[in-house]
C-alpha cells in the first residue's frame, strides 16, 4: 500500500447543506478529521481537498493535516481529484467524501484488499443496489494520468467521474452494506 494515498474531499461548496460539511462536527470534531481518522486507522497517510476559499478555516480547524487546495478549473469532485494527483502524480488515490461519516472499516478494508488482490485495474469502485459509488474509491496514477491527458486533449467533454469509471478499466465491488455509504446533504 506504499503508493496509497487518502484524500478527504471537502471542496465542495455545500449548497445543500447551508455550511461547510466538512467543518460540521460529530464527537466534537469535525466531519473531515473523523474521516481522516478512519483513514488512518488503515495506516492510510491523508489529505484534505479544499477550494481556495476554505484554506483559512481548515488551516484553523485542523492545523496538522496536509491541505490540497484545488487547482484546476473543472468542475465538481474531479476537480479536487485532479488537483491531488498533480501534487502526488505516482501515488494512487482513494477518495473519500467528508460526509460518508458513517463508512465503517469493514468496507474500507474490502477497497484495499480488493485493490491489493488485483492490481490491473485503474478504478475500483462500490457499487450499492446497482448504484457506482465514485467516493469511497481508488484512482490509480494511471488512470488519473490518462484522465488528465485526455483533457488537455479537449477529449473529455463530461467530468463526472461515473463516466470515469464507464470508460475506464474498472473493478466493481459489490456491497450489501449501504448504510455505509449515507452522505448527508442537509440537516
Amino acid at each position: 500500500m506504499k503508493d496509497l494515498l487518502a484524500v478527504v474531499l471537502c471542496g465542495g461548496q455545500s449548497r445543500r447543506m447551508g455550511s461547510d460539511k466538512g467543518l460540521l462536527t460529530t464527537q466534537n470534531k469535525p466531519w473531515a478529521k473523523v474521516m481522516a481518522e478512519k483513514l488512518e486507522a488503515l495506516s492510510l497517510p491523508v489529505v484534505i481537498s479544499i477550494n481556495p476559499g476554505q484554506l483559512s478555516e481548515y488551516r484553523k480547524a485542523l492545523p496538522e493535516t496536509t491541505l490540497i487546495i484545488d487547482k484546476t478549473s473543472i468542475p465538481g469532485p474531479l476537480n479536487g481529484l485532479l488537483s491531488v494527483h498533480k501534487c502526488y502524480p505516482e501515488k494512487d488515490l482513494l477518495l473519500m467524501a467528508c460526509d460518508l461519516i458513517d463508512m465503517d472499516p469493514e468496507t474500507l478494508s474490502l477497497l484495499i484488499q480488493i485493490y491489493n488482490e488485483h492490481p490491473h485495474y485503474d478504478f475500483y469502485a462500490y457499487k450499492v443496489a446497482g448504484f457506482i459509488q465514485p467516493f469511497c474509491a481508488i484512482y490509480t496514477a494511471k488512470g488519473l494520468a490518462e484522465i488528465d491527458i485526455s483533457l488537455r486533449k479537449n477529449e473529455i467533454v463530461k467530468y463526472s467521474l461515473h463516466h470515469r469509471f464507464a470508460a475506464g478499466n474498472t473493478k466493481f465491488i459489490f456491497s450489501t452494506n449501504s448504510n455505509a455509504f449515507n452522505n448527508y446533504n442537509s440537516l
